[in-house]
């Protein structure tokens, strides 16, 4: 069997957009629910976040909150 590997690109997503990278077989809602436990269950992650400007009324992530959610989660691509 073959798989293809694709390079994650840090840019400015959607939240519910980032959340169905990580999570694509199940709804935008249900995506975005699951990425922000995860992200709550990491209280470092949460709070870099909450230092690099982002919080709860925020629909979309920066690059640099991007870079912060792959360097503790890992890639979208690699889940």
């Amino acid at each position: 069997m073959m798989y293809k590997h694709f390079a994650f690109t840090v840019r400015t997503y959607g939240r519910t957009e980032l959340a169905q990278l990580y999570y694509p077989n199940v709804c935008a809602d249900t995506a975005w629910r699951k990425l922000k436990q995860l992200i709550a269950e990491q209280p470092a992650l949460a709070d870099a976040l909450r230092r690099a400007g982002y919080t709860a009324k925020r629909r979309t992530f920066t690059p640099h909150q991007v870079e912060l959610i792959t360097q503790s989660l890992g890639s979208p691509y690699n889940k």
